[in-house]
């Protein structure tokens, strides 16, 4: 249930870079009936239409955009020739990664 809960939340927060509907309430304001179905408001249709989001950034599924934040990594380098004197090495952010680890109000640093 908690796993359910965390994904829920991260969805709520991440839906301006992913294809969910971020002006339900619109959308729902223009229906006719209130059990007719709603249709998508204009901003996910243009969101779908040009798989941007309103700041360009590229709109991805959940799935998709949790494997690319995966991919922002720490790693741990050790010299050859010395092989005690090791450095910390953390991969550069991507500029989608920045968006979601500020929707999330996250430093990206701190999630490596």
């Amino acid at each position: 249930m908690l796993a359910y809960h965390v994904e829920w939340h991260l969805r709520e927060a991440l839906a301006p870079l992913l294809f969910h509907d971020t002006d339900l309430e619109a959308a729902r304001g223009q229906r006719t009936s209130p059990v007719a179905k709603t249709e998508p408001s204009e901003k996910a249709k243009a969101k779908k239409a040009t798989k941007r989001s309103a700041d360009g950034h590229h709109v991805m599924s959940y799935n998709a955009l949790i494997a690319h934040l995966g991919t922002l990594v720490r790693n741990t380098m050790r010299v050859p020739l010395h092989t005690k004197h090791r450095f910390t090495l953390h991969s550069k952010p991507t500029s989608l990664q920045e968006a979601a680890f500020k929707l999330l109000d996250l430093d990206p640093l701190r999630v490596q």
